[in-house]
């Protein structure tokens, strides 16, 4: 099925590794040109050619730390975005989980640092792309949230609080931008097999004292129980969602919260 994205432009947040590159592979494999960010340059670069050689579309660098409102503006100001004159699709995808804890374990210092990586990241790059978004006529802004931000457990307060404070701002810039076309969406992934997987094993077997295959045993069992589908998702899954929200396919599709979680959420 051809989405008829060809030729658009794309920005993807945190995008070297992990769910960012994979969401960034599947537009570029929809012959999208897209610009990947990260905070190490070798890293972007890298990437970059990955997937200018695989899919032979034009790729541009971003390697601009997201928490550096300073550095975002200047790349928007001077960079490909304001050379082209529009951005049709901006994912926000950067901000991961810095440190895991529990309400009684986390510092100010630790719930500033998640604002400011988890949420505010997203607030930057979207305040900094409106201009951009609304020459496209066709706009797409999409949040990757998380399921836990309303589906929270026992830890991490501070990253589900942030993470459903993006669900939240998802719901009022699709109010907001509607008329100048510009869909905005978010995506809340369950625990997907992939991306920083690897990260949270390794410290579960830490904490737990256990090694790091028994700590993976135990975890995939556990993700097993939660989902009538008796498996984890993947990276692709969540990005063939992206691919779908930013065509023309979902073009009267705003102001949603989608869960991808196997099932997992039985509420209504």
């Amino acid at each position: 099925m051809d989405l008829n994205l060809r030729g658009r432009l794309a920005l993807v947040t945190g995008s070297t590794h992990g769910l960012g590159k994979a969401i960034a592979l599947a537009l570029a494999q929809e012959g999208v040109e897209v610009i990947i960010n990260g905070r190490h340059e070798k890293a972007v670069i890298k990437t970059m050619k990955e997937i200018s050689d695989k899919y032979r579309v034009q790729t541009w660098a971003c390697p601009v730390d997201v928490t550096d409102n300073d550095k975002i503006n200047s790349f928007f100001e001077l960079g490909p975005v304001a050379a082209i004159g529009k951005l049709d699709i901006l994912v926000n995808n950067a901000g991961h989980l810095e440190k895991f804890g529990d309400f009684t374990d986390l510092s100010d210092e630790d719930w500033l640092s998640c604002y400011n990586l988890t949420f505010m990241s997203a607030v930057r790059f979207i305040r900094a792309s409106l201009p951009y978004l609304t020459a496209s006529k066709q706009g797409r802004i999409i949040n990757i949230s998380s399921l836990s931000s309303h589906q929270p457990g026992n830890f991490n307060p501070h990253y589900v609080s942030f993470k459903a404070a993006l669900n939240i701002l998802t719901k009022q810039l699709a109010t907001k931008l509607g008329n100048a076309n510009i869909l905005v969406n978010a995506i809340c992934p369950s625990t997907l097999d992939g991306g920083i997987w690897r990260q949270n094993v390794a410290d579960r077997a830490q904490r737990s004292e256990i090694t790091y295959e028994a700590a993976e045993h135990l975890m995939r069992y556990e993700e097993f129980q939660k989902s009538p589908l008796c498996r984890m998702g993947t990276l692709e899954n969540v990005a063939d969602l992206v691919v779908y929200l930013a065509s023309d396919k979902a073009n009267f599709q705003t102001g949603h919260i989608y869960d991808i979680d196997g099932g997992i959420t039985r509420g209504l």
